[in-house]
C-alpha cells in the first residue's frame, strides 16, 4: 500500500466553470434526496456559473425549482418558471407548488398549471391524494373549469379518443375511481353552469361502477340534476323524456322486496334466456388463443371477472318481466324547482286539451308539476278540473295513486275561494274514502 497517495472521494470537480467542488455526477437521476445533497453547493456557485451548469445540464433545472420553492415569495415567478421548463423538471417538485396553490385557494392558476402539464408534459404525473385535495376544492368552492378539467381527466378522458379503438368500446384511462358523494358535487357544478351533457356523462360513469340499489339516492340526486339541466336550458322535450325514466325508477315500493324478486328472475330464467338467445355460445378450448387461456385462468385463480366493456351493469328488468323501479320514495315538486319554472311558462297559455296531451307524452307523476304550474299563474280552477280528469288518460291507475296530496295542499294555497276550497276537499275525500290526510287537513 502507498501511504503516501491521498485517496479522494469519488466527486465531480467542474473545475471548467467553478473551483467548488460539486459532490454529485450528473448521470444521477433528479431525486428529492439527490437535489437536497446539490442544493448547498449549488447555491455556492455564482449566478452565471449557475446558468451555464444549467444550461449544459437542464435537469439542474430541478435545483433551481427547489431554491424557488425554499426562497421565492413571488408564486407568479414560480408558476412561469414551471411552465416554461416543465418538460425538464420532476413531478416530485412541481406537486410542492401545486399543493401550495391549493393550500392558497387559487384554482385558476392551479388548473391552468395542470392543464399544460398534463396536456403538453408526457413524464408528468400528480399523485392521487393529491388529485383527491384538488377534487375537494374544486367541489367546495363550485369551480367550473376546475371540475371541466377533473371530468376529462378522470371520468372521461380525453385521450381515450385520440386512438380509433375497435377492440375497447369504453373509456379505460381511469386512474382511479370517484367516490359517489363526489360525482354528486360534480353534477352539481354542471348544473349550476347548464351542463347538461356532463351531467349525463358523470350519470353514465356511476351506472358503470356503481350498484342503482346499493346507492338509489346518489342515483336519485344525479337523475334530478341531470332534469333540472335541461330544464334551465329550456329544453322541455328532453325534460319530459328524462322525466319518464325518472317516474318509472322511482317508485313508492320497497326496494328490498324488488331486490328478491330481482335475484329470483336471475336464478330461474338465466340459464333459459342464454340458451334462447345464443348469447353465451360454447367455445371449446382449442378454438381459444394462448393469451385468452391464460388471461381465464387467471381470473379463476383470483376468483374475479376478465373486464368486458359489452357487459351491461345495472339491468333490473327486461321484456319478460314488469319494471322493476330501483328508487324508493316519492317524487316531490321541491326537488325539481327549474322543472316547475319550465312547466310554469309552459302552461301559463295552455288550454285542457294542450296540458293532457302534455301528460300523456312523460311519466304520469308529470301532473304534479302541471297542477304546481297553474296555481303559479293563478288558475287553480283549471287545476282542479284536470285532476278530475287525469283518470280518463290512465284508466288502469287508481286515483288514490295518481293523484297525491301535494296537488291538493297546492292548490289549497293558491286559493282564497272558499267555495273552490270547499270542492276541493270534497273530491279528496270522494278519492280517499272520507279520510283526510292531517298535511291536506291544515293547507
Amino acid at each position: 500500500m502507498n501511504i503516501g497517495r491521498r485517496i479522494r472521494p469519488r466527486k465531480l470537480h467542474l473545475r471548467l466553470y467553478s473551483q467548488v467542488k460539486v459532490p454529485w455526477s450528473l448521470e444521477t437521476p433528479i431525486t428529492p434526496k439527490t437535489v437536497t445533497d446539490i442544493l448547498p453547493h449549488f447555491v455556492q456557485l455564482p449566478i452565471e456559473e449557475q446558468d451555464t451548469l444549467i444550461e449544459k445540464h437542464p435537469k439542474l433545472l430541478n435545483v433551481q425549482l427547489q431554491i424557488m420553492l425554499y426562497s421565492e415569495s413571488d408564486s407568479l415567478k414560480t408558476f412561469k418558471f414551471i411552465c416554461k421548463y416543465g418538460q425538464h423538471l420532476q413531478s416530485e417538485f412541481i406537486q410542492i407548488f401545486i399543493y401550495n396553490l391549493l393550500l392558497s385557494n387559487n384554482l385558476k392558476a392551479t388548473t391552468t398549471l395542470l392543464h399544460q402539464l398534463l396536456h403538453e408534459n408526457k413524464e408528468f404525473q400528480m399523485s392521487n391524494e393529491l388529485w383527491a385535495l384538488y377534487m375537494d376544492k374544486v367541489c367546495y368552492m363550485g369551480d367550473y373549469l376546475g371540475a371541466t378539467m377533473i371530468y376529462h381527466e378522470l371520468v372521461d378522458n380525453v385521450k381515450f379518443y385520440e386512438e380509433t379503438s375497435y377492440l375497447v368500446q369504453t373509456n379505460n384511462l381511469m386512474p382511479f375511481l370517484i367516490n359517489e358523494s363526489t360525482l354528486v358535487a360534480l353534477a352539481y357544478i354542471f348544473r349550476n353552469n347548464k351542463d347538461a351533457s356532463r351531467v349525463g356523462g358523470i350519470i353514465q360513469y356511476f351506472r358503470r361502477f356503481y350498484s342503482f340499489l346499493r346507492s338509489q339516492y346518489i342515483y336519485k340526486s344525479l337523475l334530478i340534476l341531470q332534469i333540472e339541466s335541461y330544464a334551465e336550458l329550456g329544453d322541455l322535450e328532453q325534460c319530459l323524456k328524462l322525466f319518464t325514466a325518472f317516474g318509472f325508477n322511482h317508485n313508492q315500493s320497497d326496494v328490498k322486496r324488488n331486490r328478491n324478486v330481482q335475484a329470483g328472475w336471475e336464478n330461474i330464467h338465466k340459464r333459459h334466456e342464454a340458451i334462447q338467445t345464443n348469447e353465451n355460445p360454447l367455445l371449446y378450448k382449442d378454438s381459444k388463443y394462448d393469451l385468452d387461456i391464460h388471461q381465464n385462468l387467471l381470473a379463476e385463480i383470483c376468483n374475479t371477472e376478465l373486464f368486458n366493456p359489452i357487459i351491461h351493469r345495472n339491468v333490473y328488468s327486461s321484456s319478460k318481466t314488469g319494471h322493476n323501479p330501483v328508487i324508493n320514495g316519492s317524487i316531490s315538486v321541491n326537488d325539481l324547482p327549474a322543472l316547475e319554472t319550465l312547466i310554469t311558462e309552459k302552461v301559463a297559455t295552455m288550454e285542457m286539451r294542450e296540458l293532457l296531451h302534455l301528460t300523456k307524452m312523460s311519466h304520469q307523476s308529470i301532473n304534479l308539476f302541471i297542477v304546481a304550474g297553474l296555481c303559479n299563474v293563478n288558475k287553480p280552477h283549471m287545476a282542479l278540473q284536470y285532476l278530475k280528469t287525469l283518470s280518463h288518460i290512465f284508466p288502469t291507475i287508481s286515483r288514490k295513486n295518481l293523484i297525491k296530496n301535494q296537488n291538493f295542499i297546492r292548490i289549497l294555497h293558491a286559493t282564497q275561494d272558499v267555495e273552490l276550497a270547499k270542492e276541493v276537499m270534497n273530491y279528496y275525500r270522494d278519492i280517499h274514502n272520507d279520510y283526510i290526510n292531517v298535511q291536506v287537513l291544515q293547507a
